[in-house]
């Protein structure tokens, strides 16, 4: 529980954070974080027998947020979108060793799906930072790239 109470925490901050202070890339990762972690919770298997096998919720949740996060890492006048795309692809690809080692204890897959979650928040973070300096020195920061694929 313990665990949980220290990432709503650190989840409410950043999420303030960046919704009030980011340009729209940190907003709309923002916004998927937040409807993530929703969706995590009301889809995720029943406790007694979450982690024992594939989390077919988790899996279809953390999929559906790769897809969202790499839309923005390609449309993003940022870097960081791509260190976060891969960041979420490599925490949808955590579940794979479960469906291919049906021992593996059930804390060794929680922690290979959720220990992602703290340095994408912390790259939020440091995204949003980082637009509110652009801002500061340049006076605008923009958000999202004008290149198109003529």
């Amino acid at each position: 529980m313990e665990r949980f109470l220290l990432f709503a925490l650190v989840f409410s901050a950043i999420f303030a954070f960046a919704v009030s202070k980011g340009g729209a890339p940190e907003r709309w990762t923002a916004l998927i974080f937040l409807f993530g972690a929703a969706a995590t919770v009301m889809f995720r298997a029943p406790f007694g027998t979450r982690f024992f096998s594939l989390d077919l919720g988790i899996f279809l949740v953390d999929g559906a947020m790769c897809v969202a996060l790499i839309v923005i890492a390609l449309k993003a006048e940022r870097f960081w979108p791509l260190w976060m795309s891969a960041f979420q692809i490599i925490q949808f690809l955590s579940h794979i060793p479960d469906m291919l080692i049906r021992h593996l204890l059930p804390e060794s897959y929680l922690i290979m799906v959720t220990i992602w979650a703290y340095p994408m928040l912390l790259l939020l973070a440091i995204g949003t930072i980082r637009h509110q300096d652009r801002l500061r020195l340049n006076g605008n920061d923009r958000s999202w790239s004008n290149f198109s694929a003529r």
